[in-house]
């Protein structure tokens, strides 16, 4: 087996670091501590589910991806792509620009390696 690339290890931190950052968000949310969401349940709710459900699918993605999960590989960069277009067409702040830094750094690590991730092991052989 191959040993990791030092850049493989610091994309799937930038993955962690992500999912970290969902995280936070969507314990912020339900704690209703986000001063500028409407003062709606109903949206603030469907808001923390849907951090917290990407903070755990970025954590599912981290465990695919050291595994070599060529799906895995291909719905992360799809992920970060698609958080990166969002953060640039909203309102763009500081806050934003570490978050599309936190989003982007991962894709240019994940196109890097793909190599790494997109490598088949070899398949068990039964014996009879």
């Amino acid at each position: 087996m191959t040993n990791r690339p030092l850049s493989v290890s610091a994309a799937l931190i930038f993955i962690l670091l992500n999912a970290l950052v969902w995280l936070v968000l969507g314990v912020i949310i339900a704690a209703d501590a986000h001063p500028a969401l409407p003062d709606v349940p109903l949206i603030k709710g469907t808001m923390a589910f849907l951090a917290l459900a990407t903070a755990g699918i970025l954590v599912g993605l981290f465990i695919f991806l050291g595994k070599h999960s060529r799906i895995a590989y291909f719905i992360t960069l799809g992920l970060f792509a698609a958080t990166s277009l969002l953060s640039i067409f909203d309102q763009f702040g500081l806050a934003d620009l570490v978050i599309l830094a936190i989003n982007i750094i991962p894709i240019i690590l994940l196109i890097k390696d793909r190599a790494w991730y997109l490598q088949v092991r070899p398949r068990a052989v039964k014996s009879n």
